[in-house]
């Protein structure tokens, strides 16, 4: 009976403080941006997901479910949301086009055409970005299909009017990135050049002011870029770049590499909220949800996602302590972190830790008789449980990560915190 009761507790251990829950919905989709206003999820939907494909399709990460779609056009690809919310535009690979979707209306807005080459033939949007604080802006670098070296530019729209100076084609910006009104980063994928530009831009359009070789390097990478104006928490990572094989660049003045994290391939985002920088990196066939420090490099907590043995796409955050990434086995993954609104609300009663991050022991301190202390893994499975005795505990034995602990007193009181292994 004894052995029973302890059973019952430990598995109420491990699900009371998971600290990720994991959701996965069955669609194709090629792209995905957030809006905090209505709190929900849009995605492009191609053809390929059937009778309700090239459409936007409106996910509600609260329920995990797909509420809406809303025709958008041919073939939709990659998406930019406005600062403010108020406007989705969507790329297409079935039509020469931007479309502009009103997040309000829910409803496809104005669209216009991004020109041709009489050689190259139409151009498509192989990236776009709405300008900060003007919703009615965007910069498209442009592209053509079924030539190589496909960038055709890139191109200011005010609404559906293009400003008559764009750059050149041939060698560009292929990923670009607004860093204020009047500058734009991109960088060169597709060939060995490897450029990292920065643009000028005025009511005449866009130039090219200078060109980095080989800063960031990789065919087919991507960057984020976090800069003041980003609302992080902290001070320390103002006008950097963070390209998705881990590479973190300044460019206050000429870009340079200052750190990257280790072993990474997969797409990036920032958690402002949190203030750290989130990959959903592919490993020998697994995706890993990971999260570093900003300033430090080091690596913050890791997930093992099983829902999908397939690469991620892009990856978002979705709300408070809420990430997701589409996948190319058509799925949709939204992770929640439990912990991050828990594990830090302390009382006076708290346990006192040290050293934390810890190699081997932890000492512990507290101001009341505490009658039990049980970590867990970021998983939720519980790795160590000890009653009574707790000066001093050995977690030398444990994986390096980041583990959740939890204190219960003798009057019943609980208290949780983090704890990081090296």
């Amino acid at each position: 009976m004894r052995f029973f009761l302890l059973s019952i507790f430990l598995l109420k251990s491990i699900f009371s403080f998971s600290q990720f829950q994991i959701s996965s919905i069955n669609i194709h989709t090629n792209d995905l941006v957030y809006d905090s206003n209505t709190d929900r999820i849009y995605v492009s939907i191609p053809s390929s997901n059937g009778s309700n494909g090239n459409s936007i399709g409106i996910i509600n990460p609260s329920t995990n479910e797909l509420e809406k779609t809303i025709f958008i056009g041919s073939e939709p690809t990659v998406l930019a949301i406005a600062d403010n919310g108020e406007y989705i535009y969507s790329g297409f690979s079935g039509a020469s086009l931007v479309r502009r979707f009103i997040v309000s209306t829910q409803t496809a807005g104005l669209q216009f055409s991004l020109g041709t080459d009489s050689f190259s033939g139409s151009y498509y949007a192989e990236d776009i970005e709405v300008m900060p604080n003007k919703s009615t802006t965007i910069a498209v670098s442009r592209k053509n299909i079924g030539f190589s070296p496909r960038h055709e530019g890139i191109a200011i729209y005010d609404d559906n009017k293009l400003r008559s100076i764009t750059t050149p084609d041939h060698s560009g910006s292929n990923k670009i990135e607004f860093d204020s009104q009047n500058s734009l980063i991109g960088f060169n994928n597709e060939s060995t050049e490897f450029g990292l530009r920065r643009h000028a831009i005025d009511n005449s359009g866009i130039t090219n002011t200078s060109v980095t070789q080989n800063v960031l390097s990789g065919f087919g990478v991507d960057f984020i870029y976090h800069g003041s104006s980003s609302n992080s928490k902290s001070n320390n990572n103002n006008n950097r770049i963070y390209s998705d094989n881990g590479k973190v660049v300044d460019i206050t003045s000429a870009p340079f590499v200052i750190g990257s994290f280790s072993n990474i391939d997969g797409p990036i985002t920032y958690d402002s909220l949190n203030n750290l920088v989130c990959f959903a990196n592919f490993e020998s066939g697994t995706i890993n949800f990971k999260r570093f420090n900003p300033n430090t490099f080091l690596l913050f907590d890791n997930l093992t996602v099983h829902q999908t043995t397939e690469e991620a796409k892009n990856l978002i955050t979705c709300g408070n302590n809420c990430y997701a990434f589409n996948t190319n086995d058509n799925k949709i993954i939204i992770i929640k972190d439990s912990s991050l609104g828990v594990a830090n609300i302390k009382t006076n009663n708290s346990i006192s830790i040290s050293p934390n991050p810890v190699i081997d022991h932890i000492t512990i301190k507290n101001n009341e008789l505490i009658s039990e202390i049980a970590i867990l893994d970021i998983s939720g499975r519980l790795v160590f449980n000890k009653f009574n005795s707790f000066n001093k505990i050995y977690l030398g034995n444990l994986s390096s990560g980041v583990y959740i602990i939890k204190a219960k007193y003798t009057n019943n009181k609980i208290s949780t915190d983090k704890i990081i292994i090296k």
